[in-house]
């Protein structure tokens, strides 16, 4: 009997791996291949999903958010064995520590790994001398991937130009992760009242602040508009918006906090929402952005890498200045302006950016030329 080949997807969080990649992981278990998962059990109720029976979670502890040179070692000797054991054909890691010391480790066992570098996040962007040590350590992690995947080209490039990677080892999935648009529906979104939808995790790097500004400028105007956030309060990422602070925002009434959902559909299934992402955290390609686009929401986002391309501005939304809150109020007022024809077109616009870009078939056949490139399937 011809043994299953394995393939194995290595990540922070069991639920960053199921959310994200529950479709490419479906898809290489109806293919014939073993899928296995390493990731930290998710301790978060808020993060917590259950395992699809096609997958095999292998529980690793990590330390998401822990630099420690102990804490990293442990988590190195964790996976090497783990790897050593299992003996994938391939191994997807996905976010800094799994594609620092997962790759190192997959290079050491020679087992063929793939990085993917989903956003330039903090490591990217701060000074320090613990980011130096980390970007030098990420470039030693890129360097034993096989492939590294990208999401949007500003990554790509930066990656390339500043050495982290050579140009032939890089993959872009121009859409992103992709969605299944099918699960994914247009819907209609006419209502009489404009609901500006903040969704993410409560970082201030999301632009939360600029969002709550907006909505005490915009409320005395237009005291019929709604300004709803929605999503998970991480009080482990770096500059996290607190309990205490958002129930200090809720007080004053200008915000809905809505809490945190597992089924993001059913918002979307209400009317009259503007997804609104004034981030300048460093995306790689929203997940947030591309579900509002498919469902046929209008957006307003930044401009920036991971953002921008979801806008067609004045078509489906509007791109605001990152960080500036006259900038993001002003794309609001135009969203207040349009009148309800108007309103339908940016939504019938949006549907048509998520099927030109973002269906998760094209990702997944990059995953399958990948695949083909490296173990010969």
């Amino acid at each position: 009997m011809t043994k299953r080949k394995k393939v194995l997807f290595c990540d922070n969080t069991l639920w960053g791996t199921l959310n994200f990649r529950g479709e490419v992981l479906k898809h290489f278990s109806q293919k014939g291949y073993e899928v296995l998962v390493v990731a930290p059990r998710d301790e978060n109720p808020q993060m917590t999903l259950p395992v699809p029976s096609f997958v095999r979670f292998l529980p690793v502890d990590m330390g998401r958010t822990n630099m420690g040179v102990l804490s990293n070692a442990k988590y190195f000797f964790r996976i090497l064995r783990i790897y050593a054991k299992e003996k994938p054909n391939i191994i997807f890691h996905y976010t800094i520590k799994p594609n620092i010391y997962g790759s190192i480790a997959a290079r050491l066992l020679h087992i063929k790994s793939v990085a993917m570098v989903a956003g330039l996040g903090t490591v990217f962007s701060r000074q320090g001398l613990k980011y130096t040590v980390a970007r030098w350590m990420y470039r030693v992690g890129l360097k034993a991937s096989r492939r590294v995947f990208v999401l949007n080209e500003d990554n790509r490039d930066h990656l390339r130009s500043h050495g982290f990677c050579k140009d032939g080892k890089l993959v872009l999935l121009s859409g992103g992760e992709g969605i299944n648009l099918q699960k994914w529906p247009f819907l209609g979104n006419t209502a009489p009242v404009v609901r500006f939808l903040f969704s993410g995790r409560l970082l201030y790097d999301k632009g939360y602040k600029e969002f709550v500004e907006a909505a005490k400028i915009l409320k005395e105007e237009y005291p019929e508009a709604e300004f709803w956030i929605l999503g998970f309060i991480d009080e482990q990422a770096l500059r996290c918006v607190t309990r205490a602070q958002l129930d200090k925002d809720i007080q004053e009434g200008y915000i809905r906090y809505l809490g945190y959902t597992h089924d993001m559909l059913s918002w979307y299934k209400r009317k009259g929402i503007v997804l609104t992402l004034p981030s300048y955290y460093g995306e790689g390609m929203s997940r947030t952005l591309m579900e509002a686009c498919a469902t046929g929401k209008p957006v307003i986002a930044s401009d920036i890498a991971g953002c921008r391309e979801f806008v067609e501005d004045g078509k489906n939304g509007f791109l605001v200045e990152p960080k500036d809150v006259p900038s993001l109020v002003a794309a609001m007022r135009k969203i207040l302006a349009l009148n309800e024809g108007q309103r339908r077109q940016f939504s019938l616009y949006s549907r048509k950016v998520a099927e030109k870009r973002f269906d998760v078939k094209n990702v997944i056949a990059k995953y399958e030329r990948v695949i083909a490139g490296e173990i010969n399937c």
